[in-house]
């Protein structure tokens, strides 16, 4: 989301680099995508959760364990173990391949409660971004068109969140874990990378009309009014 409020409101170009950049890049994809996808191949083939949830929690401790022999920051593999420990826990509690996915729902849950907020309170969550990047977390309330861009995007944030409850908790609750694990992988990753591109497209357009209008000002006070 940072990276797509600031890239559109400094004007840059969108770009299939820029795109990938603000979504984690190459690694962060796989990070995000792979223990998924491992644990759903595993489960599909084997109906068994305990056996399904080895190769995720493996691939996470060999992601940390690659950056720290590589001397690079561990903090993105390392939160990425965590998301993945939680979720191996879920699933050996609950005793149910869903329970892998039970992680997710929490987190997308969190998101839909405070972006709701933010709009009931008319302080949404898109403006205080749009606040750091322009130098000041509420300077952006004094702007009608900032006000009115920023609750949209959030209600846009927040559509996200809502469709991906929606169409996977009826998933979870009839059980059927490859069809929630599919649902799982083209609503996560893909679906983010198009809520980033529109959020950046807005917010360029929302920059070159404020340029225009900033030089229409500029070229109007120029003039010297005709003498009476």
């Amino acid at each position: 989301m940072g990276k797509a409020v600031q890239a559109g409101l400094s004007g840059e170009a969108i770009s299939g680099r820029g795109v990938l950049q603000a979504i984690g890049g190459w690694r962060g994809i796989a990070e995000a995508l792979v223990p998924g996808l491992l644990f759903l191949i595993v489960y599909s083939f084997t109906k068994d959760e305990k056996l399904a949830v080895i190769a995720p929690a493996a691939l996470a401790i060999i992601a940390v364990a690659i950056r720290l022999i590589r001397k690079e920051s561990p903090i993105s593999a390392i939160s990425g173990a965590i998301g993945v420990g939680i979720a191996v826990a879920a699933t050996l509690i609950s005793g149910e391949g869903q329970g892998y996915y039970l992680p997710g729902f929490w987190i997308n849950a969190a998101w839909t409660l405070g972006l709701l907020i933010s709009i009931a309170v008319r302080w949404p969550v898109l403006g205080f971004a749009i606040g750091a990047f322009r130098g000041g977390l509420s300077s952006w309330r004094q702007d009608r068109s900032l006000r009115r861009v920023a609750l949209w995007l959030t209600v846009l944030w927040l559509a996200m969140f809502v469709t991906r409850l929606a169409i996977q908790l009826p998933l979870y609750y009839s059980g059927n874990v490859e069809a929630l694990g599919i649902a799982r992988l083209v609503m996560g990753t893909p679906l983010f990378a198009l809520v980033i591109i529109f959020t950046w497209m807005v917010l360029n357009r929302l920059r070159q009309s404020s340029d225009d209008s900033s030089g229409e000002t500029v070229e109007n006070t120029g003039e010297t009014p005709p003498l009476a």
